[in-house]
């Protein structure tokens, strides 16, 4: 586990070395990932899953060292931060399109809640006709709607056109149908 820990380290302040010049150098980049690639291969040969892990906290824990003693040692910024905003608020002056605003809430939490919820049924019911046992099902279900309602409110917000929005709720609770049919039998 030493030896792992060890090129792990080396390869995380080769690394800071790298990405301290001003100019890109790719043999240190390539020197430090190869390191590091060796530290976790090392760990993962003495003790599998375990080494890999002791291996990679050995690695991050020479890296925020040595991030911290640069932090430390670098000067404060002189220049001021950006004040540039995403659209969040209007401006002074300008409308709040609020029905706009309640309308793309209302579509990604509640219509994604509802269509995460009918991503699980039919995960539930898929795994059902696969003949899983009860329990293994509901915890498909359980596993799939948080993992869905993500996905689903990550798409929804990035999604400029409400009709796509919409596509993106309807279609999976229309899919539903059967599973909910199914499991009501």
């Amino acid at each position: 586990m030493t030896a792992s820990a060890l090129s792990g380290m080396a390869g995380a302040g080769v690394l800071r070395l790298a990405w301290a010049r001003p100019a890109r150098s790719v043999p240190l980049n390539t020197a430090g990932w190869t390191l590091i690639g060796v530290a976790m291969a090392a760990g993962w040969r003495q003790a599998g899953a375990w080494g890999v892990s002791v291996a990679s906290l050995w690695t991050m824990a020479a890296a925020l060292a040595l991030i911290a003693v640069a932090g430390w040692r670098d000067p404060a910024g002189q220049s001021k931060g950006s004040n540039r905003r995403a659209g969040m608020l209007p401006e002074p002056g300008e409308a709040r399109h609020l029905a706009r605003r309640i309308t793309t809430f209302a579509i990604v939490v509640a219509g994604g809640l509802a269509t995460s919820v009918a991503i699980g049924l039919i995960a539930r019911w898929a795994a059902l006709l696969a003949e899983a046992g009860q329990a293994d099902a509901n915890v498909l279900a359980f596993f799939a709607v948080p993992l869905a309602w993500s996905i689903l409110a990550f798409l929804l917000l990035m999604t400029a056109d409400r009709k796509r929005q919409l596509a993106l709720v309807i279609v999976p609770l229309v899919a539903a149908i059967p599973a909910v049919l199914g499991s009501v039998s």
